[in-house]
């Protein structure tokens, strides 16, 4: 009998794993924890098709601004070099359309909001665009679907096939993801061709994934322009210590994500 009721939840759990489906997954893979708050230092990393590479220190605050529609809010600033030092970046996502976004430019002395035709432009002259940059893509315009099971590396992974239901509003023909099935993040990411349905980039994270505070953290991602062969590498700094520059669950003050900050670099 405890054979017999061993093999029937067997049978359970497998036909409840082989029941999920793609927006399932997706679903899962936006309510991870990713705490309430979140502070870091990075380094970006541009290399060219002839392997020189440009260096930019970046620092990002994230916020949870609105817990029952789960919508957070985000700001970078560049630190370094001189010619991005002071360039300010906001974000705020909004429930059911993209997110807002704005941008501070020390050169033109002001900020100045992104239009939506313009999300398929560079952001700073890395090989992520605007859309990209989205906290949370606006998953109600989207269709996602189960194309199997594999393995990246070490982790066991759903790939999903994600196709906008308003082409004309999409950046790309589609994105083919391999979400782990362990931590719920996407691990390798293709970007297909609106134009020509090509494979355009891949974004890959390495796969030296750990828990900060609890919560899964990536240390290093790859954007891969396939076509350009550029790449744009995105890594957490670490402290004299060892220990990445990355931290949840503390306190920032909500007045850093406004335009006001973008302009004067002060949360008042």
């Amino acid at each position: 009998m405890k054979f017999t009721c061993f093999f029937l939840s067997l049978f359970l759990f497998s036909q409840t794993a082989w029941a999920l489906t793609g927006q399932d997954i997706i679903d899962k893979m936006d309510a991870r924890d990713q705490g309430k708050t979140m502070h870091s230092i990075m380094k970006m990393t541009l290399i060219d098709k002839k392997g020189e590479e440009t260096e930019r220190i970046i620092e990002t605050w994230t916020m949870l601004y609105d817990t029952e529609k789960n919508l957070h809010q985000s700001v970078m600033e560049f630190k370094s070099p001189a010619t991005v030092k002071g360039t300010r970046f906001l974000q705020i996502e909004q429930a059911g359309r993209d997110d807002d976004q704005w941008i501070y430019l020390p050169a033109l002395g002001q900020v100045r909001r992104i239009a939506a035709s313009e999300g398929s432009s560079s952001f700073m002259g890395s090989d992520f665009t605007y859309d990209d940059m989205q906290l949370q893509n606006n998953r109600e315009n989207e269709k996602h679907t189960l194309l199997r099971e594999d393995t990246l590396g070490t982790y066991p992974c759903w790939v999903v096939e994600s196709k906008s239901t308003k082409p004309d509003k999409s950046s790309y023909d589609k994105l083919v993801s391999w979400i782990s099935k362990e931590h719920l993040i996407p691990l390798r990411v293709e970007f297909y061709n609106k134009k020509n349905g090509e494979l355009l980039k891949i974004m890959l994270v390495k796969q030296n994934i750990g828990k900060i505070d609890g919560i899964w953290t990536v240390f290093e991602t790859e954007m891969k322009n396939v076509r350009e062969n550029h790449v744009t590498l995105l890594t957490i700094l670490r402290n004299g210590d060892g220990l990445p520059f990355i931290e949840y669950n503390k306190k920032i003050d909500p007045r850093r994500f406004t335009r006001n900050f973008l302009q004067t670099g002060r949360a008042e």
